[in-house]
């Protein structure tokens, strides 16, 4: 089927380019004038080519006009759906910071603390003049 279009256009597209030089060398020119031939289908490929042209402004506005309501319809639902999912991440990360990391840290330095006013205690230092210095 793309194929059918293909060839299509392609037949429309020789037969718009070749028929004004197709009517400026066989048509009867009057005075023998080819200026005013040239003239005529140099008009011709004009008005066509401004065709063409407004065609191709209406297809692209109304390109821009569907993504315009994709955007819409399909990306803005799926951003709102990334807020949130951001919002329950920072949510749990507090949750999880304020109910399970506070508590393992206070522990972690009650346990340093301990640790090193055991090390002190344990530790003694010889009395001077003893000879273990």
């Amino acid at each position: 089927m793309k194929w059918v279009f293909i060839v299509l256009a392609a037949v429309l597209l020789l037969f718009a380019l070749l028929l004004p030089i197709y009517l400026l060398f066989t048509q009867p020119l009057p005075n023998d004038s080819w200026l005013v031939a040239v003239r005529d289908t140099s008009i011709i490929y004009l008005s066509l080519f401004a065709c063409v042209g407004a065609i191709l402004f209406i297809v692209v506005t109304g390109m821009i006009a569907l993504i315009t309501f994709m955007i819409r319809d399909k990306i803005v639902p799926a951003l709102e759906k990334l807020d949130d999912t951001a919002k329950t991440v920072r949510g749990t990360t507090t949750f999880v910071s304020e109910s399970v990391v506070s508590p393992i840290i206070k522990v972690a330095g009650a346990a340093a603390a301990t640790r090193a006013m055991v090390q002190t205690l344990v530790r003694r230092n010889p009395p001077k003049g003893s000879g273990k210095e």
